[in-house]
């Protein structure tokens, strides 16, 4: 399920140009509201072995805009959205923007547009555009550093069905029975997307891709994201 909002602004709004963590605050603050899916969202998840996934993503922010050092100011509206496997959560986010707002820091937007969708994907291939960069990493055990991978690179579509398969059996419970398959259509240098997330740099991609698999897995990652961190902001695609 997907719920789209937009707020018109009354003047204009400035947030740091990495505010990934500070949208998905906004995401926490709002689902706070019911304590019970809070705490499972924030602090539990689903959970594949010592691998825990939020299963929701969302998509950078809209809006005319202009960028100014390392600050960005939204001059009319602001617009994003937000997809889950979940349907709950997402009725959920619903219910607290309408009744609560959203409270971005100490600004408080009371009059929200909101829009609820539930689009399926119904084919079994797919050619998609990134919303929000694929990031694909490893973390190694001892010393603890990030290697993220390119799109040129064999290993970087490995690790997305790899993800792929780790979420959906900790969502559903049950293993794919069979692999999705993405490759690379048009993904150049400039597609590369480097971000800090709090304190830590995460380095992802965008560019156009093919994909494919069984219908009910393509919906699930449609609703999920592609890759890693998707409840930080990665992973969402468009379908072209």
């Amino acid at each position: 399920m997907q719920l789209l909002v937009y707020i018109k602004l009354d003047a204009p709004f400035t947030l740091p140009i990495n505010y990934n963590h500070i949208l998905q605050s906004v995401i926490y603050k709002a689902l706070s509201y019911s304590a019970d899916i809070s705490e499972f969202v924030h602090n539990i998840g689903f959970s594949y072995g010592e691998r825990q996934y939020k299963m929701f993503q969302f998509s950078q922010l809209k809006g005319r805009y202009n960028i100014n050092q390392k600050k960005i100011t939204f001059s009319e509206y602001i617009s994003f959205e937000i997809r889950s496997p979940e349907n709950r959560l997402i009725q959920l986010l619903y219910t607290s923007f309408l009744e609560h707002g959203i409270l971005f820091g100490e600004k408080h937007y009371k009059n929200v547009g909101l829009e609820l969708r539930d689009y399926t994907v119904e084919e079994c291939e797919l050619q998609i555009k990134m919303k929000t960069p694929i990031t694909v990493y490893s973390t190694d055990a001892e010393s603890k550093s990030v290697y993220f991978y390119a799109p040129d690179e064999e290993f970087f579509y490995k690790k997305i069905n790899d993800n792929f398969c780790r979420k959906y059996l900790a969502y559903c419970g049950i293993t794919p029975v069979t692999a999705i398959k993405i490759q690379s259509i048009q993904v150049s240098t400039q597609d590369k997307f480097v971000t800090k997330y709090k304190q830590s740099y995460i380095t992802g991609w965008y560019g156009i891709y093919k994909l494919a698999g069984e219908r009910k897995y393509l919906d699930f990652l449609y609703q999920v994201g592609l890759g890693g961190k998707n409840s930080q902001g990665f992973g969402m695609f468009e379908l072209l």
